[in-house]
């Protein structure tokens, strides 16, 4: 079960951060669209399968990464070959996911805070 939760957080990892750093102009930003849950939803998950996958790492490492990964996605966006934006609330969106998944993950007694 952990080597499928392995495999399968490599695999969403690279899909969102490939689809995240695909070149062109983003939709404009909106504060409580799509966009924002999008964010949170694939921060969630990859949050969620982190911990399930890498059971002895400290959940505040896995937050910490995920959320370090949300950044660099916004500060690689923010270059001009992109052709796309810098948001902060994005970021805060990605950290609303992975808040999310650590609540699940204690609610469902996964794992200890």
């Amino acid at each position: 079960m952990r080597q499928a939760a392995k495999g399968m957080f490599w695999l969403a990892f690279a899909a969102i951060t490939v689809l995240a750093l695909l070149p062109g102009p983003a939709a404009p930003p909106r504060l409580l669209g799509t966009d924002k849950l999008e964010h949170a939803a694939a921060f969630l998950v990859l949050t969620l399968l982190a911990t399930f996958g890498w059971r002895g790492l400290p959940l505040w490492f896995i937050s910490l990464a995920m959320i370090t990964h949300g950044l660099v996605i916004e500060l690689i966006q923010g270059s001009p070959i992109l052709q796309r934006t810098t948001s902060v609330a994005d970021v805060v969106a990605d950290a609303i996911g992975v808040a999310l998944a650590l609540i699940l993950t204690w609610l469902l007694g996964f794992r200890k805070p």
